[in-house]
């Protein structure tokens, strides 16, 4: 990953946009402070590391919470269609 400065970016942005299609990634910083990352789309976000990682926390929240939810009792006819006779 390389960093720029907006500045930098903002000057050469059709070269940045060339390496990025190229596979290379950048940070984009602003008073030495990162404002942006530009890298890489895939065309299948299973393909995205960082898609993988915020699916893999979402995962694991999900194990975390337990599975007891609310419970409705038996669904009779009438719950199921009403009153139509």
């Amino acid at each position: 990953m390389r960093t720029v400065s907006v500045r930098e970016a903002n000057q050469s942005f059709s070269r940045l946009i060339a390496e990025v299609e190229k596979g290379e990634t950048f940070r984009v910083t602003k008073n030495g402070r990162t404002v942006a990352e530009i890298r890489p789309q895939s065309e299948d976000p299973r393909e995205d590391p960082e898609w993988r990682k915020r699916h893999a926390q979402m995962i694991a929240l999900m194990d975390e919470t337990p599975d007891d939810g609310y419970r409705v009792g038996k669904i009779t006819e009438d719950d199921k269609y009403g009153d139509i006779y």
